[in-house]
């Protein structure tokens, strides 16, 4: 039955993440914490994540702007460590409490942005971002996908207010996925391990992963966009609660 809900998960996630760019390690790192109740959760999620995302990268690569990109690789790389640091030191109801908490702001965020801001948003000039910005972006990016394997949130958030456009942001977005993803497994190789169980474990929900993807793809050109992701962030808030309540 636990495999069951891992994989059925997995599979919502990644149709999710396929169909509107955003959500796969928001919808699946509460749900491996609470089933498997372990650390490892988040290092399946990193592991399945580098797998769904290097082949979008080479599907997008051509839109990259590369300059940019450049700047937040380097944050990202001098992320790692204190994102691997926390992971160390924070005891799991620590590192569920934090996954929580940081689900509910950036689902909240989202959510005012969405059907709040909409199109009076300011709107960032890529071009004039300081290398600094990037940098520091990635920085956190960094920090977030070896901690809690979540280096998305807050460079999505960033990104949807420059004037990028969907594909340069896809683009960045799955290079941020690919970099910090290989970065984050990287450091829990070495300084963590990554045991027998959890290689087996992602060879088990990744069909659904892929599967997902393959639906999420077809689903976005049929659904309204906005209601889903309405719907979807409703369900992030209300898992952050949960998790809150179950400590």
């Amino acid at each position: 039955m636990s495999i069951f809900i891992l994989i059925l998960a997995t599979l919502i996630a990644s149709i999710v993440q396929s169909a509107t760019g955003f959500g796969f390690a928001l919808i699946v790192v509460p749900v491996y914490l609470i089933v498997l109740n372990s650390a490892s959760a988040i290092q399946i999620v990193i592991l399945i994540s580098i797998l769904m995302s290097l082949p979008l990268w080479i599907k997008l690569r051509n839109n990259m702007p590369d300059d940019f990109i450049k700047w937040v690789f380097i944050g990202c790389v001098i992320g790692f460590p204190v994102g691997i640091y926390l992971f160390l030191e924070m005891d799991l109801q620590i590192i569920k409490a934090a996954v929580a908490v940081f689900i509910i702001v950036i689902s909240l965020q989202n959510a005012w942005n969405l059907f709040v801001v909409g199109n009076r948003k300011k709107i960032i000039e890529s071009d004039g971002i300081p290398k600094s910005i990037l940098s520091f972006m990635g920085f956190i990016s960094g920090i977030f996908g070896a901690a809690m394997a979540m280096p998305g949130p807050t460079m999505m958030l960033f990104l949807s207010k420059t004037n990028l456009q969907i594909n340069q942001i896809r683009a960045v977005m799955m290079a941020v996925f690919a970099f910090a993803y290989s970065g984050a497994a990287l450091m829990q190789v070495v300084f963590v391990g990554i045991d027998s169980d959890a290689w087996l474990m992602t060879a088990y929900v990744l069909p659904g992963a892929l599967l997902g993807v393959v639906i999420g793809h077809h689903l976005s050109k049929k659904i309204n966009e906005r209601l889903f992701k309405g719907l979807i962030l409703i369900i992030l808030v209300l898992t952050g609660i949960f998790m809150l309540l179950s400590l």
